[in-house]
């Protein structure tokens, strides 16, 4: 554990939360397998998924067990991150365009880093935050059935704040955190509640008005449009490509040799033009 690290706060947070606070239920853990299992777990044996007016929300110092996007491992030392998740219960109508869901909570932690003066900031479809091509945080969205015709999303969010040289000596991809781009140590309590209340507000505009509504905002977040790509389909196929946009549900567009194609899965990457 390290010694400048400022834990996270129930009171600090329900206080950075008001006057909205009493929309979400919190719940912190010094250390818990994965914040997203046990949300899941949780809303199932509650059986509380059609409560849309709670937000119900788990933030975790340590995760044993942290997932990333197909399967992969999301690593951090204790309280070198900010990993939380929260639950959402749509309507059984919405789901064509929750494939699109990871998009617009990437544009509200977007927002929210650009609110506290971190510029520079991208997105990567479909799921990565980026700084300078780094990963700086990522989302994974996990749905299950509820009843009365609805869904329960279960929302995971880790944001790199401070991870220390053995915790990125682990990591497979190229990392960054807020303190090695700020050079401060911010405070998670206060960034936490912030990412709750645009969070609950851009999935309520999303509701509204669907995807389309974001598709302009993220193109301008995207560090790979207009750039050559290859994107790996769950088949092990190669797409290559440049990136040409996406479409009203959040599938990537790509200009390839048979034209403009739309792809709704796959992890995308630079192409060598050489």
């Amino acid at each position: 554990m390290q010694s400048n690290v400022k834990l996270l706060n129930l009171e600090s947070i329900i206080k950075y939360l008001y006057p909205e606070s009493k929309k979400f239920v919190l719940q912190i853990f010094g250390s818990i397998d994965s914040t997203n299992l046990f949300l899941a777990n949780f809303l199932k044996n509650k059986q509380i998924s059609d409560n849309a007016d709670l937000i119900y929300v788990v933030a975790a110092e340590l995760q044993t067990k942290g997932r990333g996007r197909n399967g992969h491992v999301w690593r951090s030392g204790f309280g070198e991150s900010l990993t939380f998740s929260l639950s959402w219960s749509f309507k059984e109508y919405s789901i064509p365009q929750l494939s699109s869901l990871s998009l617009i909570v990437g544009v509200a932690i977007i927002r929210v880093l650009k609110y506290f003066s971190i510029e520079g900031v991208s997105l990567k479809w479909p799921n990565d935050v980026l700084m300078n091509r780094f990963k700086i945080a990522g989302v994974l969205i996990e749905l299950r059935s509820g009843i009365k015709r609805s869904y329960q999303t279960v929302i995971g969010i880790g944001i790199n704040f401070n991870l220390s040289k053995d915790t990125k000596s682990c990591i497979d991809c190229g990392v960054t955190d807020l303190f090695e781009i700020t050079g401060k140590l911010l405070d998670r309590n206060l960034i936490l509640s912030a990412l709750l209340i645009e969070i609950k507000n851009v999935i309520s505009d999303f509701e509204r008005f669907g995807f389309s509504y974001f598709k302009k905002e993220w193109i301008s977040y995207h560090a790979y449009e207009g750039k050559g790509v290859c994107l790996k389909l769950p088949n092990n196929r190669i797409i290559r490509g440049v990136v040409n946009g996406v479409n009203d549900n959040g599938a990537i567009c790509l200009t390839t040799d048979s034209g403009r194609e739309m792809f709704d899965v796959g992890e995308i990457s630079l192409r060598d033009i050489n």
